[in-house]
């Protein structure tokens, strides 16, 4: 089932009373239960096409469908983490993953029960009660991503959520990430700058050209789950990763 669908999405902004062309256009599908990753480099329109697709943003041109209808202001049922964590300061680690369903308005008792249970399964169900400046870097987005799967959302948008995240943390939580997909069958969007994590994480890689971002290459990543760190040295895993370097090498991204 296509549960997202972009067509022809373009996206320019006023920068200095001139129009930059940021995005597009762009189309292509996302199927139900599936995790595709946007990679491309800095300034291409990740984020930009990222928060389109939550309706975040607006596209200046094209449409977004999401379950057959047109995007509006805003999409219902999403879950989103961003490259900070936005955890607050203020609050216990139990009550910053609360807040998603304070704002929704539901029943603490049953959001608290959920809460202690995406935290445990998270490796952070021992922090409950600290504050998010007593954990570390890894362990506050661990943190956000149970915020984001609080209330169950049908889409879970990741705006390159480790890449503050040092390499093996982010090898961590990649690990992490896709036992967490793998439990809660959420389709998933993920954009990064990493092309072995855009592999190793997803059922499809989208890949993005400079700016204007527009898409070369559509890949499907068939490799077995669960995956292992050291499936990232078995030839078929080189193979996709060599297929999108060269892409970025074509388009002048990347100098060989």
């Amino acid at each position: 089932m296509q549960e997202i669908v972009v067509e022809g999405v373009e996206r320019t902004y006023r920068s200095g009373g001139r129009a930059v062309h940021a995005l597009g256009p762009v189309d292509f599908a996302i199927e139900q239960g599936r995790t595709t990753t946007i990679v491309g480099p800095s300034g291409c329109g990740k984020s930009t096409l990222l928060r389109i697709l939550g309706g975040l943003d607006r596209p200046s041109g094209g449409q977004v469908r999401v379950r057959g209808e047109p995007v509006g202001e805003r999409v219902e049922g999403i879950g989103v983490v961003f490259q900070r964590d936005l955890l607050l300061d203020w609050r216990n680690i139990l009550d910053n993953v609360l807040l998603a369903a304070e704002m929704k308005g539901l029943p603490r008792g049953p959001a608290a029960k959920r809460a202690h249970a995406l935290l445990t399964e998270l490796g952070v169900g021992d922090f409950a009660d600290r504050h998010p400046w007593e954990l570390s870097g890894g362990m506050r987005q661990r943190v956000a991503i149970a915020r984001a799967l609080l209330c169950e959302p049908w889409l879970l948008l990741l705006d390159e959520p480790f890449s503050a995240l040092d390499a093996l943390t982010r090898d961590q939580m990649g690990v992490l990430l896709q036992r967490v997909q793998q439990t809660a069958k959420t389709t998933s969007v993920l954009i990064t700058h990493s092309i072995p994590e855009a592999v190793f994480l997803s059922d499809r890689v989208l890949v993005m050209s400079g700016r204007p971002g527009v898409i070369l290459d559509d890949i499907a990543i068939d490799l077995p789950r669960p995956r292992t760190l050291a499936m990232r040295e078995e030839p078929e895993f080189a193979a996709i990763a060599r297929r999108i370097r060269m892409q970025f090498e074509r388009s002048g991204v990347l100098t060989a």
